[in-house]
């Protein structure tokens, strides 16, 4: 298949748990982000660019569309991303609720 916006929001937020932005990868998009991304110089210019240079939307090019990009993601100044905690199913705790039932009158059936 095609590599398309979803899947780099995906690879964003979901495997690197941080923010359209954050250039240096360290779980925040801050002014370290643009010190890092403009300091090299591709702002605006015909030239590849990859994250760490400023391409936040993936399409190899570091300019304004970049920085709407990463304002509209509205990670700017808010910290780390929150990770995703896992919470079970109703139906899982049901489930595990009826297991243990059941283990208990089987064991006062026995004593």
């Amino acid at each position: 298949g095609i590599v398309d916006l979803d899947d780099h929001a995906h690879w964003v937020h979901e495997l690197k748990h941080t923010w359209l932005g954050d250039a240096n990868l360290d779980g925040e998009f801050n002014t370290a982000d643009f010190v890092s991304a403009f300091s090299l110089g591709g702002y605006e210019q015909d030239t590849y660019a990859g994250w760490a240079d400023g391409d936040w939307n993936g399409d190899e090019r570091f300019g304004t569309s970049d920085l709407i990009a990463a304002f509209q993601d509205g990670g700017y100044e808010n910290g780390p991303r929150a990770a995703v905690v896992a919470v079970p199913e109703p139906s899982t705790i049901c489930l595990l609720s009826m297991a243990a039932f059941t283990a208990i009158l089987q064991w006062r059936r026995r004593s």
